[in-house]
């Protein structure tokens, strides 16, 4: 009897250790999914012209990043318009696997430049000036100068998402003869959703901040309205971030499998305890 037992117990944890593996096997594995997404600078005209640098976006599934889009599209992209003829255009983006993500978007002066630095942050060397031609008052000629205007975000799957927007010695001037006026000067830091103008010329909103849900995040650095002429609006620097998540748990064997490995572990338990016991039968019965 005592040997008997003793098989008994020993079928039982192999029974044990067999659901465990198939329990271990059908564990979800989580992962952390973001993204962003960036444009620098998108033209429109009165009668329906447009022109834009295109987008650049970042995706990752918690193991993998995926980047489409130009992060340094030539002025080309832009066609033949005249509102800008010389600068960098900026539209970085990362989406990291750990459920984080940050983008940049903006214009620069020629020789400037945009990377995406640790912990998503956003590092920038202001070039020369770039000129955006916003069209004439007069005989004058209005213009947004400045050495860099871009935005910058970053999200977690926490969810949490933030956003700035940085204006380099930007103004907006006015030219008659050779000679530059500021009309305006914008400030270098401006908090959300500031509101600007120059009376009969333009309108302006700096550090747009928009969101569809917790944890995501669009910010466009300068929205620009012009009140005449054949230019209707200019937008610069529109950066997005998240909403970044945990995925939904995938398990290594399918759910609809799982009834299958537990009762192959159970059947595999079993056989072996029984063939065990079975010898011992036939052990203590030749005895």
């Amino acid at each position: 009897m005592p040997r008997v037992r003793s098989g008994l117990a020993r079928t039982a944890a192999v029974l044990a250790g067999g659901l465990a593996m198939a329990v271990l096997a059908a564990s979800p594995a989580l992962a952390d999914t973001s993204q962003s997404s960036a444009s620098a600078l998108q033209i429109s005209l009165l009668g329906g012209g447009f022109a834009s640098s295109g987008t650049a976006s970042a995706t990752n599934d918690g193991t993998t990043e995926s980047i489409s889009g130009n992060q340094s599209p030539p002025l080309a992209v832009l066609g033949g318009q005249t509102v800008i003829t010389a600068g960098v255009l900026a539209q970085n983006v990362r989406a990291f696997n750990d459920g984080t993500s940050a983008a940049c978007a903006g214009v620069l002066g020629v020789g400037g430049t945009v990377t995406i630095g640790a912990g998503g942050s956003c590092l920038v060397t202001p070039g020369a000036a770039v000129t955006l031609n916003l069209g004439t008052n007069g005989l004058a000629t209005i213009a947004l100068v400045a050495d860099a205007i871009y935005s910058s975000c970053t999200a977690t799957s926490s969810p949490s998402a933030t956003g700035t927007t940085t204006l380099v010695n930007a103004r907006i001037t006015s030219t008659l003869l050779g000679i530059e006026t500021t009309l305006l000067n914008l400030p270098a830091n401006p908090l959300p959703n500031t509101g600007l103008s120059v009376p009969g010329l333009i309108d302006l909103t700096l550090n747009n901040q928009t969101s569809s849900g917790v944890g995501q995040l669009t910010v466009t650095a300068l929205n620009l309205t012009a009140l005449g002429g054949a230019l209707a609006g200019v937008t610069i620097g529109t950066s997005s971030c998240g909403a970044n998540a945990v995925a939904p748990p995938i398990p290594v064997i399918p759910l609809a499998g799982a009834p299958l490995a537990l009762g192959i572990g159970a059947l595999a338990a079993g056989t072996t305890g029984g063939f065990s016991l079975y010898r011992r039968r036939r052990a203590a019965a030749r005895s």
